[in-house]
């Protein structure tokens, strides 16, 4: 792995106030010491520590990926701290990637055990949602300092190298998996799954498995594989999906906004609208469809970016930000896509993805309320669970449509 990735990260853990030390030595490691998805409640933030909060991250011989009350130690001064097979940094620079294979050492903790975030990560919420069968989600950015976000195209952002996002998903309560994409070079992005033990006092990185012990309606639940998380995220130009300017300026996002952004002067230019709206086509649910359609289909999969995953449908999903000003949506290029088109598929024939007047002779409803597989179903991949809520509001809005 690179010296420079896997300095970044360090420097990262340092800054925050982590301080890894070696079991044995005592000695610091990589730096001297420094100081309608279910969403769930903020973490500590790290600003709210004790100067006399231990260090967070303590290396050992131990095997921590489900540790027992032993695997939870106190230091001298009386606070928690994770044992380690590896020092945080020497796993950094082994990897190939630069992401290590303990959550602990990710970046986004200065105390794994409390939750204590590191300084300058902030929690936020898109106004719109993509649906993740309905586990609970928190979601955090870490933005370099003196950098920027670049919306020259406001509707394809660029992040700056250094960036990271961070998201958490929890079932019952539960913290199940974090997901972190980091940006390490202009265009590259480090990604990673990483599967909370038992106890929540840490995780191991993982490769995608299934979870029999989880349950979501029933079904088992899934953490991805880096590989599969790439093949929604690669429908987009800099990766990132739910941290974007529809996302942040619609009603309901929270945490870091777009105002925030234009505020904090985090992003160059700095867009002229920063509190969106869409507007209706005369059915009251016009607005909601749309948003629906854009997070769970138009920023991933169905837009005009070659890589995106359904490209070759031209059914093209993701709004255009330059519009969102409150006007009749009839003319946007989604609505116009659906609305008594018929489908560019060999697979689907002449059926039409939206039928006004019959939910029930529309594709797009067929292929949401189905999960049979990634050629029957939309999402095609990523869930297993059926959006009922956005199910009966499709079809209302499609029994609105004037035939």
């Amino acid at each position: 792995m690179s010296g420079v990735m896997g300095s970044a990260l360090v420097a990262l853990l340092v800054a925050g106030g982590c301080t890894i030390t070696h079991k044995t030595s005592g000695k610091p490691l990589g730096g001297e010491d420094a100081g309608p998805d279910a969403e769930v409640s903020e973490p500590r933030d790290s600003s709210t520590r004790d100067s006399s909060d231990p260090p967070s991250v303590v290396d050992s011989g131990r095997d921590s990926s489900a540790p027992d009350a032993d695997d939870v130690s106190e230091e001298d001064d009386g606070g928690p701290s994770v044992l380690l097979d590896v020092p945080c940094d020497q796993q950094i620079e082994e990897s190939l990637d630069g992401l290590p294979d303990d959550l602990a050492c990710i970046g986004l903790y200065t105390d794994v055990i409390s939750k204590s975030l590191t300084p300058r990560v902030r929690n936020f919420t898109p106004g719109a949602v993509l649906w993740s069968d309905g586990a609970g989600k928190q979601r955090w950015v870490f933005l370099p300092e003196g950098e920027k976000i670049d919306a020259t195209d406001p509707n394809n952002w660029v992040f700056p190298i250094g960036t990271k996002f961070f998201k958490e998903f929890r079932v019952d309560g539960r913290r199940i998996e974090t997901r972190i994409y980091e940006k390490t070079h202009e265009d590259r992005w480090a990604r990673g799954t990483y599967e909370w033990n038992r106890n929540e006092s840490g995780g191991k990185r993982s490769q995608g498995t299934d979870r029999e012990d989880v349950l979501i309606a029933g079904t088992e639940y899934h953490i991805p594989s880096a590989r599969e998380c790439e093949q929604c995220h690669g429908g987009r130009r800099d990766r990132i999906l739910g941290f974007e300017a529809v996302a942040l300026g619609l009603p309901g996002a929270a945490g870091i906004t777009l105002q925030d952004l234009v505020d904090e002067d985090l992003i160059s230019p700095k867009p002229a609208r920063t509190q969106l709206s869409i507007g209706d086509d005369g059915t009251g649910h016009a607005g909601e469809v749309l948003t629906y359609m854009h997070m769970n289909c138009g920023v991933c999969c169905h837009n005009s970016n070659q890589n995106a995953d359904a490209y070759s449908s031209d059914l093209f999903m993701k709004l255009d930000v330059l519009e969102l000003d409150g006007r009749p949506v009839n003319n946007f290029e989604p609505w116009r896509l659906l609305v008594d088109q018929t489908a560019k598929s060999t697979r689907w024939g002449e059926r039409t993805r939206v039928v006004p007047g019959s939910p029930e002779e529309s594709l797009l409803v067929q292929l949401i309320t189905s999960r049979a597989g990634p050629k029957e179903q939309m999402p095609p991949i990523a869930s297993k669970v059926v959006d009922g809520y956005h199910v009966e509001l499709i079809k209302d809005w499609i029994r609105a449509l004037p035939p």
